[in-house]
């Protein structure tokens, strides 16, 4: 299986320290592209130029985050706690990358859109209410919900600290395990190959 992603892509991290914490997917293997650029390479597998998308055994394309995981991960959702917090950690990433890349694509010289202060009080909200992240978390759920707040804090410094207090203590705590540290976007610009390679980097 080929799994399409980027090396800043937060919902391909999500995917990845979720299938490291499976350990049965060593053969994975990562394709890097740039979805911002619409290469040639990931449209011919998704016309929509996103990440993740995956490429199963058989040569089916599954995009999309939540199908993506929904088959790779075998269900990962498996209570209604799970699927909110998924639900929500999904939603406040939308809104990150939605406030970003508006803002980056916004023509010199050209007003700012309305959506784009909008989209930023979405995320200011979003992490002030935001679930309390297990800094030892396992699933998939939790998982995209550090993402989420590892993408705020990249594209969003000065909205980053709407963060609770709890939620970026344990959000740092997070940051120092071994799993988090090898697809951290330093470590995923030496662009390992399978996710074996990203295993060994945690080791």
């Amino acid at each position: 299986m080929k799994l399409y992603t980027s090396t800043t892509s937060p919902y391909s991290r999500a995917i990845l320290l979720a299938a490291l914490a499976q350990g049965d997917l060593d053969g994975l293997q990562l394709v890097y592209a740039d979805p911002w650029a619409t290469p040639d390479e990931l449209t011919a597998v998704n016309p929509l130029s996103q990440v993740p998308a995956l490429i199963t055994g058989e040569g089916t394309v599954i995009c999309g985050t939540a199908y993506v995981a929904d088959f790779l991960l075998g269900h990962p959702l498996q209570n209604a706690a799970q699927a909110a917090v998924a639900g929500y950690a999904q939603a406040l990433l939308d809104q990150v990358v939605k406030a970003f890349s508006l803002a980056k694509f916004l023509p010199q010289d050209q007003a700012e859109h309305p959506h784009i202060p909008r989209a930023r009080e979405a995320v200011v909200r979003g992490l002030e209410h935001a679930p309390q992240l297990d800094a030892q978390c396992s699933g998939f759920d939790r998982h995209l919900l550090a993402m989420a707040f590892s993408y705020a804090e990249l594209r969003h410094p000065t909205l980053f600290p709407h963060l609770s207090e709890a939620n970026r203590a344990a959000f740092a705590e997070y940051q120092q395990r071994r799993d988090v540290q090898a697809v951290s976007i330093e470590a995923l610009e030496r662009k390992p190959a399978t996710l074996a390679a990203v295993r060994a980097a945690a080791a």
